[in-house]
Parts: structure tokens; sequence; C-alpha cells
């Protein structure tokens, strides 16, 4: 959701959120990947913010997610590849930020709510359970099917002639969607600091963030893929291109990862932007 920092009265912009999840881990143990398993994770988002007072603006994203599993199974009579994915018109967000300044203090609280735009598809598990969890053989959807209520709170000011942020959200989904699913809470805090580089077109700035999210829940038994705690260092930088428009790229870095289960992460997950501001 939107810090509520918008000098000008509209703002629209399209990122890609892009991982390649290729790397096996247990806990915080890596294990070998025999059957050479690759998520394949893209991500555009199309968003338009929209200031209506110098407090107070509204927020609205749409995901449009294309994801590939890949894999290959060694059989008797020579190795079987496997393919999976999904891709169209995923979820939206809609959320209002409310703005205030004060003491050299600036915070900032958001509220909103995930909109099921994106169909859901049934997951398929296999018949026996491991460790009371259930363990999907396809489980890719566009949307998570329900109505998910998302909250964030941000708080900002000058520090050694740049700018520090500290903030914390959560998406907390409420009930299964019709399939049976119910995608698992997750929240983050973070803080970073940003500052100019030479000129005041080029911003540079380094973030830190915990994220803890739980595993999925498919009628009532907990499914065997999500849900631990990473910690991310992300550089990253915003260049204004012209007027009103900004170009913004950061990669987050796992410095620790502590996984529920076993399943497959990434090195890193890379970030692209370009917003226009008028």
């Amino acid at each position: 959701m939107s810090d509520g920092s918008m000098p000008t009265r509209f703002r629209v912009g399209t990122w890609v959120v892009s991982e390649r999840k290729n790397l096996v881990y247990s806990g915080s143990t890596r294990e070998d990947n025999p059957l050479d398993e690759q998520t394949a994770v893209d991500v555009p988002i199309v968003s338009l913010d929209v200031r209506l007072t110098q407090r107070l603006g509204l927020q609205f994203a749409t995901a449009i997610p294309f994801v590939v599993r890949t894999g290959t199974v060694q059989r008797q009579s020579g190795p079987l590849g496997f393919r999976d994915e999904v891709r169209g018109i995923g979820d939206t967000t809609a959320g209002v930020w409310y703005r205030r300044s004060r003491h050299g203090w600036t915070w900032t609280a958001n509220a909103g709510i995930s909109l099921p735009t994106g169909s859901a598809r049934k997951p398929v598990f296999r018949p026996e359970l491991e460790g009371g969890s259930l363990v999907p053989m396809s489980r890719l959807s566009r949307g998570s099917g329900t109505w998910d209520p998302l909250l964030g709170v941000a708080l900002e000011r000058q520090l050694a002639g740049g700018r520090w942020v500290t903030s914390v959200a959560a998406r907390t989904p409420l009930s299964e969607n019709r399939e049976g699913l119910r995608v698992g809470t997750s929240s983050e805090v973070g803080s970073g600091w940003a500052h100019t580089l030479g000129t005041h077109r080029v911003m540079g700035y380094v973030r830190g963030d915990w994220l803890h999210r739980e595993q999925d829940v498919f009628k009532g038994t907990p499914v065997l893929v999500g849900g631990g705690h990473w910690i991310y260092a992300s550089p990253g930088i915003a260049v204004m291109v012209g007027k009103g428009v900004n170009v913004q790229a950061e990669v987050k870095l796992p410095v620790y990862r502590q996984l529920s289960n076993r399943q497959l992460d990434s090195r890193a997950i890379f970030q692209f932007g370009v917003s226009r501001s008028f």
C-alpha cells in the first residue's frame, strides 16, 4: 500500500516482481533438489494512487501473475518432465491512507482489502499425509479466492541528511475460499534509510525486513508448502527521468530464513517499476 507521500494529485505505475525458486530448504538447511524443481514467478502489477487531500488518499493495484512450476521425475523408462502454470488477472487491492506530521515525525496509516478478482483453482494433494500435513501436487492459482483485510503503519523522519522509514504491514485472511483453501496470514516489519546520490534526481536506499508467513490450510488441515520466517536486506535505487517519471529497481536478498517445512525458495527477489505523477 502507498506510504501517502504524493506531491501531485495522481500517480500511475507498473511494477514487475520476479524470482526463481529452485533452492530446496528444510528449516534453515539447504538440501538436494533431486527432481530439479523450479517455480518461476513473474508478477506485473498495475497501480493507481489518488490524493484526495494533503492527508488522505486512495490506492488501487491489480496483479497479473505468470507462474510456472517445472521438474523432472526419473523413471525406469527415462526422465519425465512435468509443468504446471497459471497466468492472467490476479487479485486486486483497494485501500485508503491517512497521513499526519508532528514535531518532525510523519506517520501514515493504511487500511484496505484484497479483492478476489483472480480465479482460485482447487488444489490437488497426495492421498497420504506427511507429518500431519497435506502434500500438494498442484496448487498454483491466480488468486486467493477470499476477501482479505490489509493493514499497515509507517513512521518516518529526516535523519543524517536522508530519510528514515519504519513500517509494519499485515494481510489477514479470515476464511476459506470456495475450494476449501485458506491462505496463511502474513506480516512484515521493516526499516530503511534513503539518501540522494549526487543529485536530487537520484535516490539510493537500503532496507531490512522481517517477513513471517503462516502455512496455508485446506479444510482444516495444514498444507506442507509455505510458512516460515525470512530476513531480507534490500538495496535499491530510484531515478527521476523527465517530469514526474520515476524509475525504480530493488533486489531483496535473504540473509536468514527459517522455513516451516521442506520447500523451494529463491536466492533473491527482483523488483522493477516505472511510475508517472501528474
